[in-house]
């Protein structure tokens, strides 16, 4: 049965859809069955992972097409996985999804009945969020069992985790029991010494003590580069320091949700 993971933050820009790409693709290539879940209307996701290949599954001409996440919050709809590569599926997005903001918030409780309706097909469901709170964000949380956020070691990505737990713990409390804080990700940190970053490191420390990975993924140019190859960083450069960050966070990844990593 799949485990379900939100990958959120409310801050922008600090690699969630790049860390759900890296980390699905590694748990494919490590022989788990993995279903990519895009819930953000920017659609980076499904770009990162399926490109210009089959628009029309997506986003048809029309409106969404059937491999759209729309299909996820409409009672009657259904949403048909797009396969990517061996192992690794993907339900898209497009802008479309914008339209669930302004329905009923009991559309979240559709959407995660028919995510758990796909954890017998998976061993793992990724839910890539969108930077913001509200009925998108509010689903993938009262669906995961798992919340993982990556940040930056900067002013503004510190100070807005507590805002994202808070939001977190609130579901947790009055809608989702289950749902467990597998930790945060420093993201895009830089190879040199930069006092700043280290300052930030040492406060998320002492703030969430074993919540924090002891994995950090280092600032790269070949994430910008695999991204535009439509790969993930062990696809473009399997030798390259950033792609052995992703390794050793998947490793250390399956070792907190209670996978032995073979």
């Amino acid at each position: 049965m799949a485990r379900i993971v939100a990958i959120s933050n409310q801050k922008g820009g600090v690699g969630k859809t790049t860390m759900s790409v890296n980390l699905g693709k590694t748990l494919s290539r490590r022989g788990y069955r993995i279903l990519m879940i895009d819930n953000d209307p920017q659609g980076n996701l499904s770009l990162a992972l399926a490109g210009e290949r089959h628009p029309d599954l997506v986003a048809a001409t029309a409106g969404p097409g059937p491999a759209n996440a729309c299909h996820l919050f409409i009672e009657g709809a259904v949403a048909t996985p797009l396969p990517i590569q061996d192992r690794l599926d993907l339900i898209g997005s497009s802008k479309h999804l914008l339209e669930i903001s302004s329905k009923p918030y009991e559309v979240v409780f559709e959407f995660r009945e028919k995510v758990q309706a796909f954890r017998d097909h998976y061993d793992f469901i990724m839910i890539d969020c969108l930077p913001s709170g509200g009925t998108l964000q509010a689903a993938a949380h009262i669906t995961a069992d798992y919340l993982l956020i990556p940040t930056h070691l900067d002013d503004f990505s510190v100070t807005g985790l507590s805002e994202q737990l808070k939001m977190a713990n609130n579901v947790k409390r009055r809608l989702n029991h289950n749902l467990t804080f597998l930790g945060i990700v420093a993201n895009q940190v830089s190879t040199r010494r930069i006092l700043v970053e280290e300052h930030y490191l040492t406060r998320l420390r002492d703030a969430y003590q074993e919540h924090l990975f002891h994995t950090t993924i280092v600032k790269s140019v070949k994430v910008q580069e695999s991204h535009a190859l439509r790969k993930s960083a062990a696809e473009y450069h399997r030798q390259s320091r950033v792609a052995q960050n992703y390794e050793a966070l998947t490793h250390e990844f399956l070792s907190r949700v209670g996978v032995t990593d073979g």
